[in-house]
């Protein structure tokens, strides 16, 4: 085959190559930015109910939502 025809099959395989990796780390950096958001809201929310009172000491009352959207709370 001849050397430019070559060189020119050489240079769009490489063009090709380089578009599918760069796809490739776009689609590993979404993933990833997700992953990495979503550990932040956990992190957050947590952190957020940690201040509330009562958390973590135990405290089982059962809590229900009414059909108007309220909360309400019913002692044992």
């Amino acid at each position: 085959m001849h050397p430019d025809i070559m060189r020119q099959l050489a240079a769009d395989h490489i063009r090709v190559l380089i578009t599918e990796a760069g796809e490739a780390r776009r689609a590993h950096e979404a993933r990833h930015g997700l992953r990495r958001r979503l550990a932040v809201h956990l992190r957050r929310s947590t952190r957020l109910a940690a201040q509330q009172p009562g958390f973590g000491r135990g405290s089982r009352i059962p809590v229900t939502s009414t059909a108007d959207g309220r909360v309400e709370s019913r002692q044992p």
